[in-house]
């Protein structure tokens, strides 16, 4: 074989072309700064996609960024605090880690410590939400928009919710933790193809004559019925209700999913859905406490149609009170996925998140509705042999 031998000139060219490329990559790559002292609209002006945007120290104003598609730019925030909130309004293709939003010393004047609006491919990771405990506000409401994924973060101190997708489809919230809220952790209104997984409420402040729900979902009159809301794995414990859906005027929605909660909680709703069909309520642990003034809170379904139900434990401690080696029942985590899991979340990943495109539980299709009365034999069958198991193991248990 003969040997290919290139010519100076052509040398030349290859070796400038290869600076060219590899100037291009790292200017394609950049990590750009920004503070409260710089001039934001000419800092974002500057980013590109595949930038990494990095924001720092304090800031007392609202953060707002509008009408901007980024392609695919990284925010770490892990070093700046938003004193004011934010808001995302028409903004596309965004991961944003960390960050501090809000205060717990005085009222913020938007009724949302974070706002994303109209807004596709959102990625919010490990941020730290606050409320003053003020009986007021939503430490971050999804509205209008389109594969948004929330994780991995704490919401602390909230009156009306701790997360709230409005009129959104594609949403992910999954993995955070719910802590001190006056109303409800997380609420899905509107929304269809919403997945709520993982996520803890706990040390809740109802109000006098309240009773937050650690999930709750809703319609709205006028609008299609809610469909495709997969709640999944949560833990609601303390001074709340469990996972509601009930909504008698409009009807709570159609292919819900009610899978592997638990509930150890003073109220009396652990899992409750009204005018829900086609839908399935399966694994779940519901609980009382000891000093829970109802008996074991359990799964109430009214006026709904073509619903599976099994393998759903329900149990009564308050007599337990005091008694040696009491302990509540142990969770039984589901690994129910839905099929239409893969639509749902950011296509745009985030820098610290620990498995942003992994799907929030083990993958293990849900039935399509044809399928459902077949199984529903097995499924009773299983939640019966669960149900022999833990009164075996929990022989104090009275149910």
């Amino acid at each position: 074989m003969t040997p290919i031998r290139l010519r100076p000139t052509m040398m030349a060219g290859l070796a400038v072309m290869a600076l060219a490329n590899a100037a291009s990559a790292a200017s394609a790559q950049q990590v750009i700064t920004l503070t409260p002292l710089s001039n934001q609209r000419t800092v974002l002006a500057s980013v590109r996609p595949g930038d990494t945007l990095r924001i720092t120290g304090t800031f007392t104003t609202p953060f707002v960024v509008r009408n901007r598609d980024f392609g695919d730019v990284q925010v770490d925030a892990s070093g700046a605090v938003f004193q004011a909130g934010m808001v995302l309004s028409n903004v596309h293709n965004l991961g944003f880690s960390g960050g501090t939003f809000g205060r717990n010393d005085m009222e913020l004047r938007s009724w949302q410590t974070v706002r994303v609006e109209l807004s596709s491919n959102i990625s919010l990771a490990q941020g730290l939400y606050l409320g003053n405990n003020d009986n007021r506000g939503t430490g971050l409401q999804i509205l209008q928009s389109h594969q948004v994924t929330v994780q991995d973060s704490k919401f602390d101190g909230h009156g009306s919710a701790g997360i709230a997708a409005r009129t959104s489809t594609g949403v992910l919230v999954t993995r955070n933790a719910i802590t001190r809220s006056f109303g409800d952790g997380i609420n899905v209104i509107d929304s269809q193809r919403v997945i709520v997984s993982s996520n803890s409420c706990s040390a809740f402040n109802p109000g006098a004559g309240s009773h937050p729900d650690c999930v709750q979902l809703w319609s709205l009159a006028g609008r299609p019925l809610q469909a495709d809301i997969a709640v999944l794995n949560n833990s609601a414990i303390g001074r709340m209700q469990g996972f509601v859906a009930f909504d008698p005027r409009t009807g709570s929605g159609e292919r819900l999913i009610f899978a592997g909660n638990y509930a150890a909680i003073t109220y009396t709703h652990g899992v409750s859905c009204t005018r829900c069909n086609d839908s399935i309520f399966i694994d779940n642990i519901l609980s009382n406490q000891q000093d829970a003034r109802w008996g074991a809170p359990s799964v109430r379904l009214t006026e709904g149609l073509r619903n599976l139900v099994a393998g759903n434990q329900s149990f009564d401690v308050r007599a337990l009170a005091g008694q040696p080696g009491f302990e509540l029942p142990s969770p039984v985590w589901s690994s129910f996925t839905p099929v239409w899991a893969g639509s749902v979340g950011s296509q745009i990943g985030s820098l610290f998140a620990s498995s942003v495109n992994e799907p929030p539980v083990s993958v293990s299709s849900v039935p399509e509705p044809a399928s459902w009365l077949m199984l529903g034999f097995g499924f009773v069958a299983v939640g019966r042999q669960l149900r022999r198991r833990q009164h075996q193991q929990l022989k104090w248990v009275a149910a």
